[in-house]
């Protein structure tokens, strides 16, 4: 049976397609695992993280380590009293500067009734002294200046009395010491409120720590992101308590802080007890990881092992630890974040070939 050009064409085409598809299988037969062995054992790497003993262990060569910048230092000997958490807010100070402002604006009525007191108090003691003198004025116009005197009198103890309001309104509030920077004309602390170069922190400590606790100066950190550490000094008791928590309140000023108001702080306080044996971890030496602090300790000059480490009783330089490093031993203070990448990187290897 003799084929129509039409069925040629299309059998030609046929086998061009049939051609093609074959050589695109062929190209790609990497990608489509024809050749899955030989695959794996081209991307197969030995890795430098491993578990020993339920612990994780990085192994870096010495060389790498200074490639990467990977440093040690040893942990120094510390004591320190048995600390707990406390808790609290950075103030809004706002609703302070409008009980200065008011208190201000009493202070400057005040000063305005006196003058004008003071003003007609020598014109009715004038007037009086004319009138007794052979009444060289008239009765009626002795009554009248005598009426605006007392008028003047009652205007000036209206003034004064605003003002022991509002003052007294500042003290129950804030405190002698905080409502006394706002009465101040010109207070050095509240000028730094208002220039956002210091914040009002309240703090609360359970009633069972003795006041002794809180102390001229403490640290205080953000509670939820673990940000900068601040240092804040005691100002006075606060004469209000929390709504939130119980216990006994404390003003402290945290100076240089970018803490916004309203911020959930905590900060360690002292119980007062006897001193504990420990350690300090360096700030720089901590990786955080699974809301956890951590450091890696070096076991030997390439081995290091990752240690969970307490931060419940924090100084302004790191945090106090007792228990499983002890003084001396060397920990991971430049490239800690190095050796927690290279260690989930193996756990991710792992779970992959599972």
């Amino acid at each position: 049976m003799k084929l129509s050009f039409r069925d040629s064409i299309i059998a030609l085409m046929a086998v061009v397609i049939a051609v093609l598809s074959w050589a695109l299988i062929y190209v790609a037969r990497d990608e489509l695992r024809l050749h899955g062995e030989e695959y794996e054992e081209e991307i197969e790497t030995e890795s430098s993280a491993t578990v020993e003993d339920g612990r994780a262990i990085v192994r870096v060569d010495e060389q790498s380590q200074a490639a990467s910048g990977i440093r040690v230092s040893s942990l120094r000997a510390a004591q320190n009293e048995i600390s707990v958490q406390v808790y609290g807010s950075v103030i809004d100070v706002r609703s302070l500067l409008e009980l200065r402002g008011r208190y201000l604006a009493a202070k400057g009525e005040q000063r305005a009734m006196r003058a004008s007191a003071e003003a007609i108090k020598v014109e009715y003691r004038r007037a009086k002294t004319l009138y007794q003198d052979d009444r060289n004025i008239s009765e009626q116009a002795l009554r009248s200046v005598e009426s605006r005197y007392f008028v003047a009198q009652a205007r000036l103890l209206a003034a004064e009395e605003a003002v022991a309001v509002l003052s007294d309104s500042l003290r129950t509030s804030w405190g002698t010491v905080v409502g006394g920077w706002a009465m101040a004309s010109d207070s050095a602390p509240l000028q730094d409120l208002l220039g956002r170069r210091s914040v009002l922190v309240r703090l609360v400590f359970p009633h069972e720590l003795p006041r002794s606790s809180a102390r001229p100066g403490i640290v205080i950190a953000p509670v939820s992101t673990g940000g900068d550490q601040v240092e804040a000094r005691f100002i006075s008791a606060s004469p209000q308590g929390s709504s939130v928590l119980p216990g006994n309140t404390y003003f402290y000023l945290a100076e240089g802080s970018d803490l916004r108001a309203g911020t959930r702080v905590v900060a360690s306080a002292t119980t007062g007890g006897d001193l504990r044996e420990g350690i300090i971890i360096p700030r720089e030496a901590v990786v955080w990881h699974a809301g956890k602090a951590w450091v890696y300790f070096a076991k030997d000059v390439t081995t290091f092992a990752r240690y969970e480490i307490s931060t419940s009783s924090e100084l302004f330089e790191g945090w106090f630890h007792s228990g499983s490093l002890q003084p001396g031993d060397n920990v991971v203070v430049s490239g800690a974040q190095l050796l927690l990448s290279e260690e989930l990187k193996f756990q991710i290897r792992n779970e992959n070939e599972d």
